[in-house]
């Protein structure tokens, strides 16, 4: 058998006006990562998932210049991430990540911008996922986020500031030794010292550039009690530490003393200096670029301390067929769909886009004053909620619904707290279907109940199933044909860790024997099994699993597949396999373990499975590979591509994937697309 990619679902908007021009309302950006300050001033941002880089004024107002383009060419790139300027040369040194290569851009003030050399891909160095890098007299330090070591650990490679090898760094040679596992960001203080996000072990490590290490206060040479270290940066003394926690960016003095927190995140990762008290920082799930003003002055280790927002960038990605964190699909699309999306008086929903758009440009105004972190966080999620609900309440007015319910591909698009669906597998087909969802929603399944349930509008089309990762809650929508939209049928769960709560619940599947719904519980390191009632009531069954590396343990379980006979499959996501469940949930056996591999049955946090025509296809998140299992857990095929090429099917952050029909759907969070593949 194969698995040959076919298209994706999801529209790319790049298409920019003639430059310079005006920011805000015309730059749609797709997970945004690295940033810097160039000798002029001027700020650079690489579109990551766009593969390109922009260049804007100091004060975000006008995009200067766009470079770059997807590919492998000297002036192409492969998911742009990491920049970093050469402290004397007109000089922007890029991890051109995919492509496994270092790129160093020329630029004038003019902004005439060239990759004058590409260095790392080839012989003697063969990077293997260049991440973060950092300067430091005429030395460039790289992280090699995905090498593979005798024992996998990762490594950092340093060059001269030409790109010629000098030398790996693999240990940092401190008493007890420490190894790399996925380093991302790394940033240099003053006297030279490095400093890795190491984060495969949730630690920030200082060494020097030979890999000797530079102890902190507590005598060790890494900082832990991080719960996610993607990157770190040191700015006037100060070690901050982006996710360290969750919502805020954690700050601690050169000793590795704690300090306390900048709150009013989402999810940031590059921080970088402008002025003695104004940080520019990405926020790749949110699609923008962010200003703040820091009271230093104001931090404390009690309490959390709010930014000012400045500015930031990065206009809403709800156009027509966009997606935003796109996590999970249920249903199907059809080959033979005729009909689609119908709306009565197309003129006036024209006009109504048009004014939507131009309320994103109000939105993106308001952004623009200076407002506590918090307080811009909370906004903006209400005004983006708000104005959902208003382009709902405009579909039902104009009649706008899909022509035939029943043969429709629903996508959990997160990021626009909705549901959008679509008959076709095009990337500009998605439309919205749903009322506005709560922030969290993640996993979704169809349900048809075994006998119509008390309160169905139309037992022929199926419910769906939505976990929230938040909230702890799981809704279940029914489809009311009149109005055009999904609307809430019933709930069950809540927040906490009693049997019958949820704690940052994601894959969710029916069993089609009982048709009973079974959700990985991924924070309670279980599975949970609950039952409707002829009126739809949802009643706990039973859960099964705790949190343990035995053979009836889980840690954090993603998802979940149930074939005809009741057999189950759950991938168990850092316990590296795949666990195996009876009809009567019973423990049966697993497969997989922890390894490099995209034509084996390794796995490096498989976080997604499903069941079709006798076959079990799994995610592989780092591995970047989709593998395929016979019942017993035999390996028999893979596709793979790391990147962000939409010709290609390549991943990034893999989802929830979807098997129906001989077709695949994985849904890519980052990429903002979902990639559909053929088993043939």
């Amino acid at each position: 058998m194969g698995i040959a990619y076919h298209t994706y679902i999801g529209k790319q908007v790049t298409h920019l006006p003639n430059l310079p021009c005006r920011a805000a309302g015309n730059v749609s950006l797709n997970t945004p990562v690295g940033n810097c300050i160039d000798r002029f001033g001027r700020i650079w941002l690489a579109d990551t998932a766009h593969n390109r880089l922009l260049v804007f004024d100091r004060k975000m107002n006008k995009l200067l210049a766009s470079f770059g383009s997807v590919g492998s060419g000297s002036q192409q790139f492969n998911m742009p991430f990491r920049l970093l300027p050469h402290p004397e040369k007109p000089w922007i040194y890029v991890s051109d990540i995919a492509n496994k290569r270092i790129h160093i851009l020329e630029y004038n003030q003019t902004l005439n911008i060239r990759s004058i050399h590409r260095f790392g891909a080839g012989e003697p160095v063969h990077l293997e996922g260049p991440n973060g890098l950092a300067f430091y007299e005429g030395k460039l330090c790289v992280a090699d986020e995905f090498y593979e070591g005798p024992d996998n650990e990762s490594r950092l490679v340093v060059f001269d500031e030409n790109g010629n090898w000098l030398r790996d760094i693999n240990v940092v040679h401190a008493q007890e030794a420490v190894h790399f596992l996925w380093p991302q960001g790394l940033s240099c203080d003053n006297n030279g010292h490095l400093y890795i996000a190491n984060t495969g072990f949730a630690t920030v490590v200082r060494c020097d550039w030979n890999g000797n290490p530079v102890p902190f206060a507590n005598g060790k040479t890494y900082l832990d009690d991080i719960d996610l270290a993607r990157d770190v940066s040191v700015i006037d003394d100060r070690i901050l530490i982006p996710g360290a926690k969750q919502y805020s960016v954690s700050v601690y003095d050169i000793d590795g003393h704690y300090s306390g927190s900048l709150s009013g995140f989402f999810s940031p990762i590059q921080v970088t200096k402008m002025h003695q008290d104004v940080l520019l920082i990405t926020e790749p799930i949110l699609a923008s670029l962010q200003i703040h003003k820091v009271d230093w002055s104001d931090l404390s280790p009690e309490l959390p301390t709010a930014t000012l927002v400045i500015d930031q960038l990065g206009d809403e990605r709800d156009r027509k067929g966009q997606l935003h964190f796109v996590t999970s699909v249920a249903g199907d699309t059809s080959p033979t769909a005729q009909g689609g999306y119908t709306s009565q008086y197309p003129m006036v929903s024209e006009w109504w886009d048009q004014h939507f758009q131009q309320q994103d440009k109000w939105l993106n105004s308001i952004h623009q004053l200076d407002a506590p972190s918090w307080v811009s966080m909370t906004l903006s999620t209400q005004l983006e909620w708000t104005q959902r609900w208003q382009q709902t309440w405009v579909r039902i007015f104009l009649g706008d619904k899909f022509d035939d319910p029943n043969q429709l591909l629903w996508l959990v698009d997160a990021g626009n707290y909705q549901l959008q669906a679509t008959e076709r597998s095009q990337p500009d087909a998605a439309r919205p279907g749903s009322l506005p969802l709560l922030p969290g929603s993640l996993g979704i399944c169809s349900l048809t109940p075994a006998t119509p349930l008390i309160g169905q509008l139309n037992p022929v089309l199926p419910l769906l199933v939505v976990s929230n990762y938040i909230s702890g809650i799981i809704t279940i929508y029914q489809y009311d044909e009149f109005i055009g939209e999904l609307v809430p049928f019933s709930y069950f769960g809540g927040l906490g860790h009693a049997d019958w709560q949820l704690f940052k619940p994601q894959g969710i599947a029916v069993d089609p024997i009982s048709r009973d719904i079974y959700v990985a519980d991924s924070g309670n390191n279980r599975i949970c099994r609950w039952r409707l009632n002829a009126q739809g009531i949802a009643g706990l069954v039973s859960t099964f699993g705790q949190k343990g590396h035995g053979d009836q343990d889980f840690f954090t379980p993603t998802d979940i597949t149930i074939t005809p006979d009741g057999q189950k499959y759950i991938t168990d996501q850092n316990n590296n396999r795949v666990v195996i469940y009876d009809r009567h949930d019973k423990y049966v056996g697993s497969f997989g373990q922890q390894g490099y591999g995209t034509d084996n049955d390794n796995f490096l946090l498989p976080t997604s499975i499903d069941f079709d025509e006798g076959k079990l296809f799994v995610s592989d998140l780092v591995n970047r590979a989709i593998k395929v299992f016979d019942q017993q857990g035999l390996f028999i095929d893979s596709f793979s591509g790391f990147g962000a090429d939409p010709s290609k099917g390549e991943l990034w952050m893999p989802y929830l994937l979807h098997a129906h029909n001989q077709t695949l759907y994985l849904p890519d969070c980052a990429l903002n697309r979902v990639n559909v593949y053929k088993i043939s």
